[in-house]
């Protein structure tokens, strides 16, 4: 049963506020916590779980747990936030940062200039080069889960198929998509970091044409052909137009292996990694004491170096 305007959870912590949409087996929720900030609680689809019986629920609730794990662990800033995992009486929940923006499926501008959508393809790649380190794929990228922040030209990756491993059909509802690789399609095709890939020069296609490509099922099944990019908007460049093509090969083995190796293919390099850096004032504080001690620690024997010339133990 769907969550309600103005239900509370975790002992009033959460209040909905209204339901965002539907993914391939969860409900996504805007919702306020009890200091007044917006955030997104994602949870599975009650009335599907109801299909499964209790042995699927309880491996599709490990798997679900386990994944969030990971993408906790993905820190980018071109991934969305995981804030905490929680359940409410048994059903399991995902809470995450609020974006405030729009995504790319819904931009005012139809077709984006080259520059700008290689701006946003680039981000959600790198973000996506993150997700896969962590073990992680995507298997749902597509212009309606990648969010641009309000008055930024900041993209962030949203909307992780985290059940997408979990064999049981109420998880493939959606795989006929224009975004969504033929291997989605199938449990015997392994997938991979070309899965995403397939889907992120979809998403380009669509960017920079205005159109949705054609399906992978109907290029498979209806020998139907994927009409070139630059056929339909030919300011698009030949580089950009043949890095598209390669990324949405039917067969998994011909594309891009890699997320990078498609973002060579466009020609945009990868940006330093600052993952390292600290993102709390208390880190950048211990930093901060780290290098004064190694910076003091240096003055220190530049000084004694300095001392031993003068008196002529060093020549």
């Amino acid at each position: 049963m769907a969550w309600t305007i103005g239900q509370t959870l975790q002992g009033g912590q959460y209040t909905i506020e209204k339901e965002l949409g539907l993914g391939s087996f969860s409900i996504t929720y805007l919702a306020k916590d009890d200091s007044g900030n917006y955030l997104v609680i994602k949870t599975p689809d009650e009335n599907l779980l109801n299909q499964l019986s209790p042995a699927e629920r309880n491996s599709l609730e490990s798997k679900l747990y386990d994944e969030a794990l990971k993408l906790e662990r993905c820190k980018h800033p071109h991934i969305v936030r995981v804030l905490k995992t929680f359940k409410e009486g048994q059903v399991f929940c995902l809470a995450m940062e609020y974006i405030q923006g729009d995504t790319l499926a819904s931009l005012i501008q139809r077709v984006l200039p080259q520059k700008e959508a290689l701006l946003y393809i680039r981000q959600i790649g790198e973000a996506l080069i993150e997700v896969h380190r962590q073990g992680l794929l995507h298997r749902d990228v597509k212009p309606a889960n990648i969010m641009v922040r309000a008055s930024q030209y900041e993209a962030v990756l949203i909307g992780f198929d985290l059940a997408g491993e979990f064999d049981y059909p109420l998880t493939s509802r959606w795989r006929d998509e224009p975004f969504s690789p033929i291997e989605l399609n199938s449990s015997k095709k392994e997938r991979r970091a070309y899965t995403d890939v397939y889907s992120l020069a979809a998403t380009l296609y669509y960017l920079l044409t205005g159109e949705a490509p054609i399906s992978a099922i109907k290029r498979k099944h209806d020998n139907q052909p994927l009409v070139p990019p630059k056929e339909i908007n030919p300011q698009i460049s030949q580089r950009v137009n043949q890095a598209i093509i390669k990324g949405m090969m039917l067969e998994p083995e011909a594309r891009p292996q890699t997320m990078q190796q498609w973002l060579d293919l466009l020609g945009l390099r990868r940006k330093i990694s600052a993952s390292w850096l600290p993102t709390s004032k208390e880190d950048w504080v211990k930093l901060g004491q780290m290098l004064g001690g190694v910076l003091g620690a240096a003055a220190a024997i530049a000084g004694i170096i300095s001392m031993m010339v003068e008196v002529g133990w060093w020549h």
